[in-house]
């Protein structure tokens, strides 16, 4: 089966424009998918809004998948998701899908006035509404946190719906990608050993429901492709870096990275970050491929800094040295 790529682009700031130059070559050299995320309050990184950005790459692609990794769903009201995911799925013509987690960021949690505490119990109320909504005529709901009636216009173009796919780790995250979604994305943040764990563990509960094993397995990795080793390792030294010792070294901590390793580059990269010139990177996204059973690589192109003009030429690099080892 032949490897999907997709990837990241740049994001944050003003960008948006450099962000759809960088879309309209990816369709032109052939990647199959683009993704968006989620996070708020980030200066020159991140966008608070996947999903107008998506319509935005819907108006100027037709070919490539169009995904959310991920939307935070408890900043979001079910009916009004649900809307907005089924009218992107019309932009589109059926090209989306939604990646979705109960998020982890205390000061995105401040700035919605919305509580850490029960955001699970309430995602899967916000799960069963959206997906009611979708392929029902009529939907009548009353839980613990959402009470409505009503119905959804226009529906979707996927049948039954975009395929919804849980982002997020622990043992209750898995227990509801493997229940109540399509499939499992994890974040880039693990390395192999974590992600086959997960992988386990997600196989597992999904067979104890008599549920099928999903054909795709995405894996989202931080990825600097550069000519050289060396000139990767500068990037990554000078963009990732940056970027895990601000976020993981700091005062916030990360599950997977601790203050000690959110300094260190050889321990980052190993079995996690896909960096190097285009040899070592065909060789580390094998490893992916033979170990872990990626089927559908998203690369994440932008870090803090990182120059558009980069990106542009790591997508050429990536057309021409990766995409043909693995098709």
């Amino acid at each position: 089966m032949a490897l999907k790529i997709g990837f990241i682009p740049i994001e944050g700031g003003h960008y948006y424009p450099q962000a759809l130059e960088e879309v309209t070559r990816a369709e032109e050299l052939g990647f199959d998918s683009v993704w968006m995320e989620e996070h708020h309050s980030v200066t020159n990184h991140y966008w608070p809004s996947p999903l107008p950005v998506l319509a935005g790459f819907a108006t100027r692609t037709s070919q490539m998948v169009l995904g959310t990794d991920i939307i935070v769903a408890a900043f979001h009201h079910p009916v009004r998701l649900a809307e907005d995911v089924a009218m992107l799925d019309v932009i589109s013509n059926g090209r989306l899908v939604l990646g979705i987690a109960i998020g982890y960021k205390p000061d995105e949690f401040a700035l919605y006035g919305v509580e850490l505490e029960k955001r699970g119990a309430r995602f899967e109320e916000q799960l069963a509404i959206m997906r009611g909504l979708w392929t029902e005529e009529r939907v009548q709901f009353k839980g613990a946190y959402y009470t409505l009636e009503g119905r959804l216009e226009p529906k979707p173009v996927q049948q039954p719906h975009p395929p919804v796919w849980i982002g997020g780790w622990g043992d209750i995250t898995l227990r509801r990608a493997a229940t109540l979604a399509d499939n499992w994305i994890p974040g880039p943040t693990a390395d192999l050993k974590r992600l086959l764990d997960g992988k386990r563990q997600f196989l597992e509960r999904r067979r104890a429901a008599g549920r099928p094993d999903p054909t795709e397995w995405p894996l989202t990795r931080d990825v600097i492709i550069a000519d050289t080793d060396r000139r990767a390792r500068e990037l990554a030294e000078e963009h990732i870096m940056v970027a895990y010792r601000r976020e993981y070294a700091g005062g916030w901590r990360h599950p997977f990275i601790d203050g000690s390793i959110a300094t260190d580059l050889d321990r980052l990269m190993e079995d996690r970050f896909i960096i190097g010139g285009p040899e070592q990177c065909v060789a580390r996204i094998r490893r992916f491929v033979e170990q872990y059973g990626m089927t559908h690589l998203i690369c994440r192109t932008f870090f803090p800094g990182m120059p558009h003009a980069h990106i542009m030429r790591e997508l050429d690099l990536i057309a021409r040295e990766i995409m043909p080892a693995f098709r």
